[in-house]
């Protein structure tokens, strides 16, 4: 259908912009500059994606949009030049899902805003995308200026393909008065998959035009219903929605607005990346080329959601991955992933017990205990055998992480955890008796572990029990997993030894030296605090904050010399977890015996910093702390167990402490009773006399 051609002007036309659809009331575009915002990526892109949506629109380094299925291709046109590629694509205030790009060419400068909302029920799990497109003469005099919309099938060079996708014939626009089946509609000009608006650059006016994008094919009437509320109602709908959901979990008021943003953007990718099976929700591994279930990503984004504060999402999120138990008690959700079954039972700890016991926490307690039971079996089976790691997990073949076919560490050291969890969430449900069993089996399995070591012989803890093999789920030994104590020396070597490899203490390498991992080092930098040696963790906190992506968000490998992912797209959901986790647990950490604040705050939280609505093991927490260098304050919601405190970094405390509190285990520690509710310690600076 060929609709009546449209010249788009600004001034004196309010009428006609309303009939074509562009953003309503003639108000202009938010004057946020995309490129003054920093992106640690070779390659600029975007993610437009929603909670439920089985697709997700990427705006890639050309600045089009691609879902998997199809590619709208942009070309803005002025004269005989069309504009080159965006330099950045970046979130608003780097973490709020409102993308915007710049494109300039022949004199004309374009700029792109676009946001994504679902379908309307019953298909909400579709999304749809409204484009707002401005154009600006950058001189008197430029040429006549065209924008051109095209749909074409996914090209084969897009890194990925959407998994339910079908062979596509032809690709449609809608526009006014159109009927039919469309994948996009828009009020210009429309041949077939072309759609098509022609700029009138005259002195002092920007033009603007407005298309519609569809995930899947739907009726144009749909689309052309939908684009009635102006651009910017889409726009502050999204807004009201991120800005509500997020002040619904745990604020961190640091005075560091680029932690406290890139907070925001990791929690906006966890929400988002969830998909309903049936009446579940599961955790998916990316919105684009990981559109599936690892419970190995799944965990850690159970975990980062809620110790954020967004408990009911976690516990969904929970009872998606109990649907990945096998009828032998394992839970499995990627061939030969053996490590799976102490993850699932982690985050069902994690999930169901913080801030209080879920009412459904029995059903998870008997999950446990049927996975309990296969391992003991799986290690009664090898122990029979008289093989020298015959009590060790089986040998098994990931296809990912290790690249190894053999009886790895990680696939311990996870069960090791999933024996603590599976006790602790059978205590919960009032099977004392059955969780003192497990805790004996988990002494038991410690021992094993550490003679398996032994016998191993290697300088510190390897990838597999047999020889080869990259680290990973080794790295997890301290924490998560508590296989082995934070101060136990192999784990320091273990350290140094992955950090020399990556020349320095921050990120680690996944194989060569130049391939950064991003979230594959916050294990270690979780150790790192728990062993007091917070320099370490913030040089991890700090390579974190630097490679992410002007949207705020983070791959997961990329090369550091050329900071090229290549097809490795972004985000990653368990980019976005490693962060929240390291943030918020050097703030507040409750996974042993004691609750732990400040533990790794940096120097300028403490000028006065407060934490609300924080989930803990003993209850929902506020905590407020604030040092002027010669004390330093506390105050927190009062919980029934030991309180350590850590001290700024670069003091320790002045004697005498207050009444009933302790020494710590280290000089920058002081303990507080259980119910304190406040503190004030005197400090002096490291290396000063007293």
């Amino acid at each position: 259908m060929k609709a009546q051609r449209v010249i788009i002007r600004v001034a004196g036309v309010a009428a006609a912009l309303c009939a074509i659809g562009c953003s309503g009331r003639g108000s202009a575009p938010s004057t946020f500059d995309p490129d003054t915002i920093p992106d640690a990526y070779a390659k600029a892109s975007g993610a437009l994606m929603w909670p439920g949506a089985t697709r997700a629109f990427r705006v890639n380094p050309a600045g089009d949009l691609e879902n998997g299925a199809w590619t709208v291709r942009i070309l803005p046109i002025a004269g005989t030049d069309t504009a080159g590629p965006p330099p950045v694509i970046a979130s608003e205030d780097r973490w709020r899902p409102v993308l915007r790009w710049t494109r300039h060419g022949g004199g004309v400068t374009w700029r792109f805003e676009a946001v994504a909302l679902p379908q309307p029920a019953p298909a909400d799990s579709g999304l749809l995308v409204s484009l707002d497109v401005t154009a600006t003469a950058d001189r008197d005099g430029a040429a006549p200026a065209r924008l051109e919309l095209l749909l074409a099938p996914q090209s084969e060079t897009a890194g990925f393909v959407a998994f339910d996708a079908k062979p596509i014939s032809e690709l449609h626009w809608g526009t006014i008065g159109a009927r039919g089946v469309v994948e996009g509609w828009g009020p210009g000009d429309v041949e077939g998959s072309r759609l098509s608006f022609d700029f009138d650059l005259a002195a002092g006016e920007t033009p603007r035009a407005r298309a519609i994008l569809s995930g899947y094919p739907v009726e144009s009437k749909i689309l052309a219903d939908w684009s009635r509320p102006p651009h910017e109602e889409r726009v502050t709908q999204v807004r009201r929605h991120w800005d509500r959901t997020l002040a619904q979990g745990t604020e961190f008021h640091l005075g560091d607005p680029e932690v406290e943003n890139a907070m925001r953007a990791a929690t906006v990718v966890l929400l988002s990346l969830r998909e309903r099976r049936g009446p579940l929700w599961v955790p998916i591994g990316g919105p684009f080329h990981y559109r599936d279930v690892w419970l190995r990503d799944g965990a850690r984004a159970v975990y980062a959601l809620s110790i954020a504060g967004h408990t009911a999402v976690a516990r969904e999120l929970a009872r998606g991955l109990a649907e990945y138990q096998w009828p032998n008690g394992a839970f499995l959700s990627q061939r030969g992933q053996l490590d799976g079954t102490g993850q699932a039972l982690w985050a069902f700890e994690q999930a169901m017990l913080r801030p209080a016991p879920d009412d459904s926490v029995a059903r998870y307690a008997e999950a446990a205990v049927k996975a309990w039971r296969w391992i003991e079996w799986m290690r009664g089976l090898g122990r029979e055998t008289g093989w020298p790691y015959g009590a060790m997990m089986p040998f098994g073949d990931p296809r990912d992480a290790e690249l190894l076919r053999a009886q790895l560490v990680g696939n311990d050291a996870w069960s090791i955890a999933g024996y603590r969890s599976a006790a602790r969430l059978l205590a919960a449900a009032g099977r004392g008796a059955d969780a003192e069993v497990v805790e004996r089996t988990r002494a038991r399995y410690l021992e094993d572990f550490e003679q398996a070591l032994e016998r191993r012989a290697a300088p510190d803890v390897p990838p597999a029990w047999q020889p080869g093999g990259r680290d990973w789920g080794n790295l997890s030994v301290a924490w998560p997993c508590g296989a082995l104590a934070a101060n136990d020396p192999r784990v320091g070597r273990m350290a140094r030894r992955v950090w020399n490899e990556a020349g320095g203490a921050g990120l680690v390498s996944y194989g060569p030296a130049d391939s950064a991992h991003y979230y594959l080092g916050v294990d270690l930098g979780m150790w790192a605090l728990l062993a007091g040696r917070a320099a370490s963790a913030d040089s991890v906190l700090e390579a974190m904050l630097h490679w992410r992506s002007a949207s705020g968000t983070a791959g997961e490998i990329f090369s550091r010399s050329s900071h090229d992912y290549g097809l490795n797209l972004t985000p990653h959901p368990t980019s976005a977890a490693a962060l929240l986790t390291l943030v918020r647990n050097a703030l507040i950490q409750d996974d042993g015996d004691t609750l732990r604040l400040t533990l790794g705050a940096r120097p300028r939280w403490w000028k006065d910093a407060a934490i609300e609505k924080a989930p803990t093991r003993w209850g929902t927490i506020d905590l407020k702390f604030h040092s002027d260098g010669a004390k330093a304050q506390w105050q927190w919601t009062a919980v029934p167990v030991w309180t350590a405190l850590t001290l700024p970094p670069g003091f320790v405390g002045l004697a005498p402490l207050p009444e009933g509190f302790r020494e710590g285990s280290r000089p920058e520690v002081v303990l507080a009773p259980p119910g304190t509710r406040s503190a004030e310690v005197a400090l002096r600076p490291v290396g000063t006399v007293p």
